[in-house]
């Protein structure tokens, strides 16, 4: 693939952490051309999850500033919320069992890093649907392998986001950014 997009896919920063993946291997063609397009194909529930997902983050803001009470509701909500974005995450997880199921070995804004058995060609299309335990969020969007490295009994997929809506392009950066922040608390809390 051209080294532009690796150039691209490397802009941003990878975290090396499991989240799941359904590929669904596609002809070029069936790539969106643009955000607009892409929109339309999006199942129901990937839209629903991350409006939930950004509906909380705008009802907490305001009560940001209230006092000491306002955090204690705050706390309240934010688990009440976290219970909701569970069962959503579940369902999504669900949703789709017949495609390829697989884990990433990084990802980051620019992709994923997964490992796969199938030997798939460079340049090779997904429709692919990243389910983000931890935000309690999914991306749908579309990818494409750059990058093809050999290993033991499978392959070592680099895929790069080549259709992605923005805010969850956004999702991701920031996901990765949670994750970075989750392993270096756990590295800090256990004995050297």
């Amino acid at each position: 693939m051209s080294n532009q997009q690796l150039d691209v896919f490397n802009q941003y920063f990878q975290i090396q952490e499991v989240i799941k993946v359904n590929l669904k291997a596609v002809s070029p063609h069936l790539v969106p051309g643009d955000v607009h397009t892409l929109e339309m194909t999006i199942p129901p529930l990937f839209k629903l999850a991350n409006e939930v997902n950004t509906l909380e983050q705008n009802a907490l803001r305001p009560l940001r500033g209230l006092g000491d009470l306002a955090d204690e509701l705050a706390q309240f909500l934010k688990l009440q919320s976290r219970k909701i974005d569970l069962i959503m995450a579940h369902i999504l997880a669900t949703e789709h069992q017949d495609e390829q199921q697989s884990q990433t070995i990084s990802y980051g804004g620019g992709g994923v890093v997964v490992f796969d058995e199938t030997d798939f060609p460079l340049g090779q299309h997904f429709c692919t649907k990243l389910f983000l335990h931890h935000e309690a969020a999914a991306v749908f969007c579309y990818s494409q392998i750059i990058l093809k490295q050999p290993h033991e009994t499978g392959c070592h997929y680099t895929l790069a986001f080549c259709q992605i809506r923005p805010e969850d392009q956004e999702l991701m950066v920031r996901a990765s950014l949670h994750a970075q922040s989750r392993q270096l608390r756990d590295r800090n809390r256990s004995p050297l």
